[in-house]
């Protein structure tokens, strides 16, 4: 039995496909992720602040003091007078020297870009003089019997006083911040203050030192308010997402004259230099 064949080309064949080359697919990346970092766009701008610190504060006498410590008193006894003065007429303020003070914020901070920053909040400032002196009084006493050489003794007094002035303030700031590792950074403060007079002693007006006075809220001689201006640098260590350590060390000086100008008083400013050491918080 012959069989039909058909021609060749209806022989079925096997055919090898290949796809042609082409570039390779890109290789999946694993994405990198900060951790406890926020996207720039809901980093939160926030924060409160709390400081304290002990400060060593001055001042400087803008005009001559009026006025020294030497009395004179005479004697009411008949027949003898007395004399009394003191080795120096010194003014009393000119006699003064620093004091440690202190102070005291809790502010508001606002990050405005990713260095700059404003803060302002609410302090308490003690700024401080120190007074320790000998007075030396010289008491001459003539006798009642003509020629008879006057005779002269001496009584040493020393005298260590404290002056104080109390203020509460609202601090205003202006902040320049530089990361040098994750967790560190450093920065530059400036602003003014304006600090309100609630009180503290002094022995100015007492012509012999001798007195401290007391003021309170009224009835002082020093003005109700004052303003200052301010200077420091920051130092910040991140504890964690949230908490900050900070040391602020502050320079202030104050433009206004303490003592009201209707006042024969010095016209003192006052200054100081405080380490203001506390932590800062960030809202969410």
């Amino acid at each position: 039995m012959a069989t039909a064949s058909g021609p060749d080309w209806l022989q079925a064949r096997a055919v090898a496909l290949q796809l042609a080359a082409g570039p390779a697919l890109p290789q999946p990346q694993a994405a990198t992720v900060a951790p406890n970092e926020p996207p720039a766009s809901v980093r939160p701008r926030w924060a409160v602040q709390v400081l304290a610190g002990p400060a060593l504060t001055y001042r400087q006498l803008s005009s001559p003091a009026s006025g020294g410590i030497g009395t004179t008193s005479p004697s009411s006894s008949p027949g003898t007078s007395f004399s009394s003065r003191t080795s120096s007429t010194t003014s009393v303020a000119e006699l003064e020297r620093p004091a440690l003070g202190s102070g005291f914020q809790v502010n508001v901070r606002r990050s405005l870009t990713e260095r700059w920053t404003l803060s302002a909040g609410l302090g308490y400032a003690e700024y401080a003089t120190r007074l320790a002196l000998q007075q030396v009084h010289v008491t001459t006493r003539v006798g009642s019997v003509a020629n008879t050489a006057p005779s002269q003794d001496s009584a040493t007094t020393s005298i260590h006083r404290r002056d104080t002035y109390r203020f509460v303030t609202l601090p205003l700031r202006v902040g320049y911040a530089r990361p040098l590792t994750p967790r560190w950074s450093v920065g530059l403060l400036a602003g003014a203050d304006v600090a309100v007079y609630i009180g503290g002693s002094s022995t100015e007006g007492s012509t012999c030192a001798c007195q401290t006075q007391s003021w309170g809220l009224t009835g002082s001689p020093y003005r109700r308010v004052s303003v200052g201006a301010s200077l420091g640098a920051e130092v910040r260590y991140r504890l964690n997402g949230r908490w900050e350590l900070l040391a602020q060390p502050t320079a202030t000086y104050m433009l206004t004259p303490l003592a009201q100008s209707t006042t024969a008083y010095s016209r003192r400013h006052l200054l100081g230099g405080t380490a203001l050491l506390g932590a800062s918080y960030t809202l969410p």
